[in-house]
């Protein structure tokens, strides 16, 4: 069975054996949950890091996700791509956390999912500062004081958070041999006409979503692509936004809810 959820940023309370038995489903040993962007197990090469692997390594089911935009890319980029379910992957752990790639097609269980994950970064307004910068240690100091939240290039932000124009050619490339037709799509954000609808769901106008080459790309693929439900993250929140999107957050979902 397929089940998915939304971001964890690190938190995977959810997923303990005490939250398990709280869901209306018993996850086992071939079961796939599948996580919609900023896992936060990739962040620091540290104790934590380490622990959690080991951790969500030794639950009964296999672990999936997309990127979202709070992960480390540099830290992902030194697992080796390799070849799973007919799309590009990176283990993480063989076999028990894999990470799947932008612009693929994967086959699961007989179901085919469309992924490409990545957002732009909404809590930023205090800066993306440089520790590079001569200037770092007063940019820091000028964003503290301002109480806007901040991040730093290569330590808590990094630029591949939007996809390169390669990764969006291989997806469009991927879809074309498809015909354009897959069961699901998982992504961290949405296209940028659904993150409109989104802010129009909370009663505002457009601007709280900024759109960007994703949004834009999605929204282009939205033009184009069949699917039955589109998945995503990113906007903490369990909504679904219409009969063809899916926004999660904390809830764990069953694929079979949706077919």
């Amino acid at each position: 069975m397929i089940y998915i959820t939304g971001d964890c940023h690190g938190n995977y309370q959810r997923f303990t054996k005490y939250q398990r038995t709280k869901l209306p489903f018993l996850l086992g040993e071939d079961d796939y949950v599948i996580v919609c962007g900023d896992l936060g197990l990739l962040w620091a090469k540290d104790k934590e890091f380490e622990y959690n692997r080991k951790w969500l390594s030794s639950l009964p089911f296999t672990l999936l996700w997309v990127q979202g935009n709070h992960e480390n890319y540099n830290m992902i980029a030194e697992y080796p791509v390799e070849m799973w379910h007919g799309g590009k992957a990176r283990h993480i752990a063989k076999d028990k956390i894999i990470l799947l790639e932008r612009g693929q097609i994967f086959d699961i269980e007989g179901k085919t999912f469309f992924t490409f994950g990545g957002a732009s970064s909404h809590d930023v307004q205090g800066g993306i500062l440089d520790r590079t910068s001569p200037d770092f240690r007063k940019n820091k100091r000028r964003a503290i004081l301002s109480g806007l939240p901040f991040r730093i290039r290569n330590e808590s932000w990094w630029e591949q958070e939007l996809p390169a124009d390669t990764e969006m050619q291989e997806g469009r490339h991927n879809l074309s041999r498809a015909g354009y037709s897959v069961d699901y799509v998982i992504s961290h954000c949405l296209s940028s006409d659904m993150q409109d609808k989104l802010e129009s769901y909370y009663g505002g106008g457009p601007g709280l979503y900024e759109r960007d080459i994703l949004t834009d790309y999605f929204e282009d693929l939205e033009g184009k692509l069949q699917y039955q439900v589109w998945f995503c993250g990113h906007y903490h929140v369990n909504l679904r936004l219409d009969e063809k999107h899916m926004i999660l957050y904390k809830d764990i979902v069953s694929l079979d809810d949706f077919q």
